[in-house]
């Protein structure tokens, strides 16, 4: 729960709401949550016309209790109205009811941890666009922008704002986007990827390209191709979203670095022979593996087992604003998973 008057909300909550009410005065309050992965609110509510909070990490609070009814309190309300609305949800205004504002996208990054020593080595971009009252994720807004051609000058954005986040951190990170078959194989790709990456000062290494499943591949050798020029450039390429007998199997003959195997698949290494023989059979390809949507202890030492090379997931870190990341990072560079309680 998130308020400037903490007096208020703790009055409210004796005589609403079973659940503890957390108020958070400050940014920096707001900062530690967001890196704690403080989450589980049933509600959150947002003063109108309150200063001092950073929208997007109260964006990122929010994701982090995706059940949560998120509401503005109206200014001068008193304990009694605020218990009214804690016990009165359908009253309340649901996430992402809001409509797109021009100019909203914003990008949250999710760490993506080696399996070897347990250490941040690289982030996915992940694109949010502005709204009330939290931002939309890619499913509400991506494909109307990709139906409206639009498609390519959302990854350039994404890009740009990546680099630039990237080349002002403290130490040399990779980050990873994500382009659609239509962006990753026009002609120019390569060439506007470079464009981006001066601009920012990012040497190409430290981009990465996921290519996403968002639709099927016609033209194969056009796509060889395109890795070719951007592996040539120095940019690792990976397969997004592969699922349990993936039908583009059939493109690893490819010159990807890697494959991202996606939650479902993660999900199913445990109880599944098919699913493990089909990691192997991908890390027969020389290919790196990433696992997404880790979710517990268990499925780090399963991963580990298969040879997996990194993961990434909510167990393990949620997407974060990069001023999050940043003290995420430090929080984590001597306390890596395996030591976690």
């Amino acid at each position: 729960m998130v308020a400037r008057d903490g007096a208020l909300l703790s009055a409210a909550a004796t005589a609403a709401a079973p659940a503890p009410v957390l108020p958070f005065a400050t940014d920096a309050a707001l900062l530690d949550a967001v890196v704690r992965h403080l989450g589980g609110f049933t509600h959150l509510l947002i003063e109108q016309g309150s200063r001092g909070f950073d929208p997007e990490l109260l964006d990122a609070l929010a994701e982090a209790s995706p059940q949560a009814v998120i509401a503005t309190l109206p200014a001068g309300s008193d304990s009694r109205a605020v218990a009214a609305l804690l016990g009165e949800s359908g009253a309340l205004r649901p996430r992402g009811a809001g409509p797109l504002r021009p100019g909203g996208l914003m990008l949250r990054y999710q760490p993506i941890i080696s399996l070897r020593h347990g250490r941040m080595v690289m982030v996915e971009a992940l694109s949010r666009w502005a709204s009330e009252p939290v931002a939309l994720t890619p499913l509400h807004f991506v494909p109307a922008m990709e139906r409206m051609g639009l498609g390519k000058a959302l990854a350039g954005a994404v890009t740009r704002m990546a680099t630039q986040d990237m080349a002002r951190l403290p130490w040399p990170l990779k980050v990873s986007v994500n382009l659609a078959v239509a962006e990753f194989e026009r002609r120019d790709v390569a060439a506007w990827l470079a464009r981006e990456s001066r601009r920012a000062r990012l040497p190409a290494g430290r981009l990465c390209i996921e290519l996403t499943e968002t639709s099927p591949v016609v033209d194969e050798a056009r796509l060889a191709r395109s890795l070719r020029r951007l592996r040539a450039a120095g940019h690792d390429v990976v397969m997004d979203d592969f699922i349990l007998d993936d039908p583009r199997r059939r493109l690893l003959r490819l010159p990807f670095t890697g494959v991202k195997l996606d939650r479902s698949f993660t999900l199913m290494l445990a109880g599944s022979a098919r699913a493990r023989a089909q990691v192997r059979a991908i890390a027969a390809h020389g290919l790196s593996i990433t696992a997404e949507g880790v979710a517990s202890r268990a499925h780090l030492h399963a991963l580990r087992a298969l040879g997996v090379d990194r993961a990434q997931g909510f167990w393990l870190a949620r997407p974060l604003p990069v001023q999050a990341l940043m003290a995420w990072a430090r929080q984590r560079v001597a306390q890596p998973w395996k030591t976690r309680a």
